[in-house]
């Protein structure tokens, strides 16, 4: 935690208390989940801080060793630490009998429950970045009945440990207090409201996809971006840099070149919906061939208990960033 930096120490459930109001739907339900998850992450962080190369914590929790060289819904190889992490979470919410719709993960099959939200769980976005030390994070969407995300946050891994939250038109980040008063018993206290830049000029921007496939209209926008100063900063860590995001202003865009590949229920969402609290903007693309209808966050499908299994491993291309430069792109 910086220096001089002047924190009011409330907890992040207290906070939680204080700033939704007493009609929130469900409002003592929601906090319970946001909790349980905040806590699970904590020893996340920590075994990411030890590269997670101990089996001490899946033997104390009971948690069945991931199978060597098992692949995700996505057919993508997955490494212990997605298939850990997913665990704890998972465990933690069945432990604390959370009142669930459904959990969904890209790691499993949709757990399916009886209560009154839906959640979708990233466990480690980036996890490919922890062998060579880079920030990964942890994203989480929260879905009401009706299937419409009303509530999202991410847990940043890196110097710090950070977790914004998007929730009733608020944004909001708390770091983990990790002082030696609270070394038995850490947790995350609020540390200011967000802001993000809405700027055209400077900032930051974080284009993935292959280059080398982009449309002739990907390619202008980012000569736009360089000719207006948005400097480069693609890291491999969706969270990571959406975090830089918020901080400095600016842009992040998967391109399908020619394949969509961010989720959109595990990724997009969550972190749109934190961004559109914020006053900035979001805009899915598709393939090559169709990387003109766009689609705004309010056009996806809503995901409810009924179709979670169905829908939950959609992906897509889009932006998501400061309105101005999503703008940009949508006027090429």
């Amino acid at each position: 935690m910086p220096k001089n930096t002047k924190i009011e120490k409330m907890k992040l459930t207290r906070w939680l208390e204080k700033n939704l109001p007493h009609y929130f739907p469900n409002k003592q339900a929601l906090i319970e989940i946001i909790d349980i998850i905040a806590e699970a992450t904590i020893p996340i962080r920590g075994l990411l801080e030890r590269g997670i190369t101990s089996r001490e914590l899946e033997e104390r929790l009971n948690i069945e060793t991931p199978i060597n060289e098992s692949k995700n819904i996505y057919d993508e190889l997955q490494i212990h630490e997605d298939i850990l992490t997913h665990s704890i979470i998972l465990k933690a919410l069945q432990e604390r009998d959370a009142s669930f719709l459904f959990i969904a993960s890209e790691e499993a099959d949709p757990v399916i429950g009886n209560g009154k939200f839906g959640i979708t769980i990233d466990p480690v976005d980036g996890s490919s970045n922890v062998a060579v030390n880079r920030t990964v994070g942890t994203i989480i969407g929260v879905y009401n009945e009706e299937g419409h995300i009303i509530c999202s946050f991410y847990v940043l891994y890196g110097i710090f440990t950070n977790l914004v939250l998007a929730v009733n038109g608020i944004a909001a980040e708390f770091i983990l207090d990790t002082s030696p008063y609270s070394m038995t018993f850490y947790h995350y206290i609020f540390y200011e409201l967000k802001k993000l830049p809405n700027n055209r000029r400077g900032g930051i921007r974080c284009l993935g996809g292959d280059s080398n496939s982009w449309s002739e209209k990907c390619c202008s926008f980012e000569k736009l971006l360089i000719e207006n100063q948005v400097k480069d900063r693609y890291s491999g860590s969706f969270v990571g840099d959406l975090h830089a995001i918020i901080h400095y202003g600016g842009v992040y865009a998967y391109f399908p070149s020619p394949k969509p590949k961010i989720r959109i229920y595990y990724e997009w969402a969550p972190l749109a919906f934190i961004i559109k609290t914020l006053g900035g903007e979001f805009l899915a693309i598709g393939n090559e061939q169709n990387i003109d209808k766009i689609r705004i966050l309010e056009d996806f499908w809503p995901l409810t208990k009924e179709n979670v299994k169905k829908v939950h491993a959609l992906e897509s291309g889009g932006l998501v960033g400061s309105k101005m430069l999503v703008e940009l792109f949508r006027s090429l």
